[in-house]
Parts: C-alpha cells; sequence; structure tokens
C-alpha cells in the first residue's frame, strides 16, 4: 500500500501543457485521421514515387560492409564525447577541403568540431556556447523553420529577434539589412548577437538569396560583428550537386569572423539518416595567440558531456564509410541528384496540373519544399475536407507526391483556392 502525500497539491501541478509541436504534432493528428485519401506533406522526409522512405544504395552498401566485418561493427562502447575521429576527419575533409577552400584552416588548427545529434543537436550545442559565454540575443529569419526559436529558447536565449526574410511572395533583403543596422549597436549590453542563415533551400520558403544577394548581405553581417550560424541542412538538394550547394559556406569562409563562425551540417536528409541523428558542429576561430580553440573545444565537451555524454555510434559509422569510401561517395553523389530530381519532376507535373508558376521557378523556390501561399484557414479546409496536411504557413513537403495521390492532391487544392 503507497504512503499517501500529506501536503496538498504536487509541485508538478505548476508545469504548464506545451503546445503540439508545429510540424510533428501534425503527424499524430494524420496517424488518426480516418480519411481514406489523406496525404501527410508535413515533415521533411524523402519518400520514393511509391510513397515508401526508401534507403540510399550508398547507405545500404555501407550498412551491409557494417554487418560483414567485425572489425568495424564489432566495438559497442562508448564513443568519445566530440564523437569518432575518423568521423570528425572525414566530415571536416568533405565540408572544409571538397566543399570549400578550408585547407589552410585545417592545417592551421583553427577549426573545433563535435559530432552531434544531427543538425537540431548542433544548434543546441551551438547555442549552448553562445548563450553562455558570447550573447543571448539571436536573430532568426521570418519565416523560419519552426523549431529554431524553440532551440535557442531552451538553451539560453532570452532575446529572440526575427530578421524580415520573405514578404509578398518575394526576399527582402533591403527590409532585412536595415533591420539589422537599426538594431545593432555595440553599445547593446548583449553584444555581439549571432545571426541564423539557411545554407540553401530554406525552410519553409524555399527561396534563397542569389549569390549576388549573399554578397550584399555577408559584408554587412561581418561589419555590424554579429556572428554567423550556418544552418547546413539541405547541402545537395538545390542543385542535385552537394559541392555545389555549400557556395554560403565557401561565402562565409572568405571573411575573418571575430566571434567565430558556427556551422550546424546534418546527414539526415542527404545520406537518408533521419533516426540515426548524424550530423556535427564545427567552429572556425577566428586567429588567437591564447590556443583559442583549445578553450572553445573544452567547453564544447562539458556541454555535450552535460545533455547526452556522448554521440551515438551506428549511424556516424555508416556516413563515415560513405565519406572515406571512393566508390560508396561516387554513388552517394549519385543518390542526392536522383532525389533532386524526383523533387523537381513533381514540381513539373503539379504545375501542368495548377500551372502555378512559382513550382517551376528556379530562380523562386527550390529544394524538399514547395511554400503554396496558402493561409491558415485554407490549410485547415484542406485538413479537415480532404484529409491534406500541410504546416500552418502553407508549406509542402514535396516528397510525400507521388503518382498515387498528385491528381487527389492538386484537384484538392484547386478546390480551396477558388
Amino acid at each position: 500500500m503507497r504512503i499517501p502525500t500529506r501536503r496538498g497539491l504536487s509541485a508538478l501541478s505548476r508545469v504548464t501543457r506545451a503546445p503540439a509541436d508545429k510540424i510533428l504534432g501534425l503527424t499524430e493528428k494524420f496517424n488518426v485521421d480516418r480519411h481514406p485519401n489523406k496525404i501527410n506533406l508535413t515533415v521533411g522526409i524523402y519518400k520514393d514515387n511509391r510513397g515508401r522512405v526508401t534507403t540510399f544504395p550508398s547507405v545500404a552498401s555501407a550498412q551491409s560492409l557494417l554487418e560483414t566485418s567485425l572489425d568495424l561493427n564489432n566495438d559497442l562502447s562508448y564513443l568519445p564525447i566530440t564523437g569518432s575521429q575518423d568521423y570528425q576527419n572525414n566530415v571536416l575533409n568533405f565540408l572544409y577541403r571538397e566543399s570549400s577552400d578550408g585547407s589552410e584552416l585545417l592545417e592551421n588548427n583553427r577549426i573545433t568540431f563535435v559530432q552531434t545529434l544531427s543538425g537540431t543537436g548542433a544548434l543546441a550545442v551551438a547555442s549552448k556556447l553562445l548563450a553562455t559565454f558570447v550573447s543571448k540575443t539571436v536573430w532568426i529569419p521570418n519565416p523560419s523553420w519552426a523549431n529554431h526559436s524553440n532551440v535557442f529558447q531552451w538553451n539560453g536565449f532570452n532575446q529572440i529577434k526575427y530578421y524580415t526574410y520573405y514578404e509578398d511572395g518575394k526576399l527582402s533583403i533591403d527590409k532585412w539589412l536595415k533591420e539589422l543596422k537599426e538594431s545593432c549597436s555595440s553599445r547593446d549590453p548583449d553584444w555581439p548577437p549571432s545571426i541564423v542563415l539557411h545554407a540553401c533551400c530554406h525552410n519553409p520558403t524555399g527561396v534563397d538569396p542569389t549569390l549576388e544577394q549573399w554578397q550584399q548581405i555577408l559584408p554587412v553581417i561581418h561589419d555590424l560583428g554579429i556572428t554567423p550560424i550556418i544552418d547546413m541542412a539541405y547541402q545537395g538538394m538545390e542543385s542535385g550537386n552537394l559541392i555545389q550547394d555549400a557556395y554560403l559556406l565557401r561565402m562565409c569562409l572568405e571573411y575573418e569572423w571575430p566571434n567565430g563562425l558556427f556551422v550546424c551540417q546534418s546527414f539526415a536528409k542527404n545520406m537518408g539518416l533521419y533516426g540515426e541523428r548524424v550530423g556535427s558542429l564545427s567552429v572556425v576561430v577566428p586567429p588567437n595567440p591564447l590556443d583559442l580553440k583549445s578553450t572553445i573545444d573544452s567547453q564544447l565537451k562539458k556541454i555535450v558531456r552535460g545533455i547526452y555524454s556522448s554521440p551515438p555510434g551506428y549511424g556516424s559509422r555508416v556516413a563515415n564509410l560513405v565519406l572515406s569510401n571512393p566508390k560508396l561517395k561516387q554513388q552517394w553523389f549519385v543518390d542526392v541528384k536522383n532525389m533532386s530530381d524526383r523533387l523537381w519532376n513533381v514540381r513539373i507535373q503539379m504545375h501542368e496540373r495548377l500551372n502555378w508558376p512559382n513550382l517551376v521557378d528556379f530562380k523562386t523556390q527550390h529544394g524538399m519544399f514547395y511554400y503554396t501561399g496558402l493561409n491558415p484557414y485554407q490549410v485547415q479546409i484542406l485538413q479537415e475536407r480532404y484529409g491534406i496536411y500541410l504546416t500552418e504557413d502553407g508549406r509542402m513537403s514535396l516528397s510525400g507526391v507521388n503518382d498515387g495521390n498528385i491528381d487527389y492532391l492538386c484537384d484538392s487544392l484547386r478546390q480551396v483556392v477558388q
């Protein structure tokens, strides 16, 4: 028999109910929906033309090698706090030698590295470090991935500001830069702020600045002393070419950033390793005679140790094989191109049925998502009447569209926008 409590209500009654996640909460609702033609177009998980989440051939081959090689798969002990050394070497080589010209930075030991729980984990670790030692202010694009503000808020940022990114169906570069210039001042006691920059395939709009626009944006961020945080979740999904899509990283490396350059990278989308949580945080530190890199290393280790102690091993072993085996890496590049091509084909097919120009204007939108421009009421009608789930802001995950549902989807969209 349990002994009853002697003092009134539990202190846990002070806990308030949190709202459902804006994306994953919709999937929970979708799962219990009984509509016979329901379609889930919310979560950014790649599916093939049959609606299946399949494993990339490069990743499947790496898994087979792991299963047949005792040397690769017989050690289930903890990884180091910062992750596998082989994984670190291969990811740094991919990001800073193949994808960009950062060889000198690596040779001069100016890049600190942590294997993370995908891109979200990289953002969490980066935000914890920045909020603890640099500043508690961050600028996030409006609109942006719904979880960005949540990650920064829960890791110590008490000022989350939003710069105007997309307005009236197009980028608002001039307004964005004006807001930064008017709001950022070195006299601010919480100086310097950070800023989140989407590397490519901006989520949710799919609209990215051109190279010329980035050449206008980056000098302003640099001159204001703002710390850039690159969120690199969709490398390869804009053009179909992994190297080409690292243009923002290459452009940022042309500058010396006095408070570091933070690169939050993920293999969830471009290797299909969603559930394995494979990513990285790399910080390009400024030249410093006081060995700043080792100091940053020590704090990153402390942060990781206090959250999850060390990263998981299996997914990083898979990614490491793909990155280090020339044949598998070549196949991976083909896999990413095939994924990008299918998403582009979905855009073309939808355009043929709807005649919506921004579906196929590559200068307007690209990547996994399509920003429909539907308002919340129209999104709600789609959900309640037709069983079609988009995020509240009208973002559609194109990978959920296939030959079996595209006609029903487009017919429903026509009904909603009439």
